[in-house]
């Protein structure tokens, strides 16, 4: 990757985690990445979501490779950690090796921007998290099927809020990288496998109402 875009990827990433999605402008990611031309996210990307979209795909290729090895390593007696494992291992991973990272905190504006953040999400070719999403929701038979889903997708939630609490410095500074991987592992076994007390009803369909 040409080291002007790496710039503007990286200053991308902090302005969206520190500012929010809507101060990732082409201006100030251009200022804050030292480009004089005006014309260089353009140039480079297509334009903002173009931008956004190199930036999801830079950072969740390793992951994302990661992944793959980790379902490849797989046998069939795989269990919930073990998939729980490949959804959080990689993306903790990605945060905990860089220094400074804004990765979670740029994830957390995604998921809750559908217009910019999760169309970039979408855009990226996230095979293995769907393979390891679809296994872990196959292996909880003791929910209601309409619950299944919402659990699997609050993994990758829950990791990014305390990922996002590892970056900012509020964690005790003895805590390891490891000890936090595994707690974040624990915590989301403990989500995907307790019990529900009121199941959630799907919305009727058309064809359902009288």
């Amino acid at each position: 990757m040409h080291d002007a875009a790496r710039r503007m990827i990286d200053a991308a990433e902090q302005l969206a985690a520190e500012r929010g999605l809507a101060a990732l402008t082409v201006q100030a990611v251009q200022q804050a990445a030292g480009q004089r031309n005006k014309s260089a996210v353009q140039y480079h990307f297509g334009g903002r979501q173009g931008l956004v979209n190199a930036l999801v795909a830079t950072r969740m290729a390793p992951a994302n490779e990661r992944r793959t090895s980790m379902l490849l390593a797989l046998d069939a007696e795989q269990s919930t950690r073990d998939l729980v494992e490949v959804l959080v291992v990689p993306l903790a991973e990605s945060v905990l090796g860089r220094r400074p990272s804004y990765w979670a905190r740029f994830l957390l504006q995604a998921i809750g921007d559908p217009d910019t953040g999760l169309a970039a999400m979408e855009a990226v070719d996230d095979e293995p998290i769907q393979v390891a999403q679809a296994r872990l929701e196959a292996r909880l038979a003791h929910l209601p099927e309409a619950t299944r889903p919402l659990r699997v997708q609050s993994v990758f939630a829950y990791a990014c809020v305390v990922l996002a609490t590892y970056e900012v410095g509020a964690l005790p500074a003895e805590v390891t990288g490891d000890e936090l991987t595994a707690e974040i592992v624990d915590a989301c076994c403990g989500l995907v496998e307790a019990p529900t007390t009121r199941p959630l009803v799907p919305s009727p369909t058309p064809e359902d109402r009288p």
